[in-house]
């Protein structure tokens, strides 16, 4: 056992150490992560590929994947998931991995251009999921069919239009039977989340809905002015899936929304403001001097 490794075995040093430094789950062992990301030993290119002067460790590996994805913008950041994407061989695994790597990033203190684009590729990561899912539906039906076929190949007295007829009722019951199946297991999930204390707020107007979505978003990018706190946002963590369960939990005209619907009109909604319109940029004032005025 080497004197590093004795040390960490330790339990006052090692305590001590973590109440000073912190302290990390992760190793800075080259290559020691899964390479969900393609990428290169070599001088940068303005390509898509992450670039690394040597065998990178497992934060810097990552990290440099989302560097890399705040250099573009809109649809070319589109372009770079997919690059990646269609590369993996796991691509549910894929998805899981960025599903939750975004929500932790998205819960740290990030700039509000960058928490844009993270947003954006929780989105596509969603499409994908959903996408995933219709396909796996897909794929269990047409195995289905497939041995109820091999069934009937060995009973050669049958009339083969029989056989098709019968296989063609048989696609339509196992289509209503795997909806069914992801239907319920929905409401499951939904059932649980309808069981937390909820509010029964109501609208007088419901053309006011967008409103409220966007007064959210307002609230959520609350900061302080530079000159005080560096710029710092008045809420540690508050991303666009927290907007979404407060509209879905409290608030009626929103209650048959799910959440990762009602997520997307956050971003919907996000898009669309406009922080030099007078209305908004007064109100944007106000927020901020309420919280932060004197």
């Amino acid at each position: 056992m080497g004197k590093f490794s004795k040390w960490r075995s330790n339990m006052v040093l090692r305590n001590m150490a973590a109440d000073l430094f912190g302290r990390s789950a992760y190793s800075r062992t080259p290559g020691n992560f899964v390479p969900y990301f393609r990428y290169k030993i070599s001088d940068y290119q303005p390509d898509h590929y992450l670039y690394f002067p040597k065998e990178p460790y497992r934060a810097r590996y990552y990290n440099e994947f989302f560097n890399k994805l705040f250099e573009y913008q809109g649809y070319d950041i589109i372009h770079f998931l997919e690059f990646h994407f269609s590369a993996y061989p796991d691509q549910h695994d894929f998805l899981r991995f960025l599903h939750y790597e975004l929500n932790d990033r998205l819960h740290t203190k990030i700039a509000d251009s960058r928490r844009k684009k993270l947003q954006s590729t929780f989105e596509w990561v969603q499409e994908k999921q959903q996408a995933w899912k219709e396909s796996q539906k897909g794929m269990i039906k047409q195995e289905m069919e497939q041995e109820v076929r091999e069934i009937f190949a060995g009973q050669p007295a049958l009339n083969p239009a029989e056989v098709e007829q019968f296989m063609q009722k048989l696609s339509v019951q196992l289509g209503d039977y795997i909806d069914r199946f992801m239907t319920e297991t929905e409401e499951r999930l939904s059932s649980i989340t309808e069981r937390l204390p909820a509010g029964r707020i109501e609208l007088n107007n419901r053309n006011h809905e967008e409103k409220i979505i966007q007064l959210l978003i307002l609230w959520q990018q609350v900061q302080a002015p530079p000159e005080l706190a560096r710029a710092e946002q008045l809420f540690k963590k508050f991303t666009a899936m927290d907007i979404a369960t407060i509209l879905h939990l409290h608030f009626d005209a929103f209650r048959d929304n799910k959440i990762p619907t009602l997520q997307k009109k956050v971003g919907e909604q996000n898009e669309r403001l406009r922080m030099s319109h007078p209305p908004v940029k007064k109100l944007v004032e106000a927020l901020q001097s309420f919280f932060y005025g004197k």
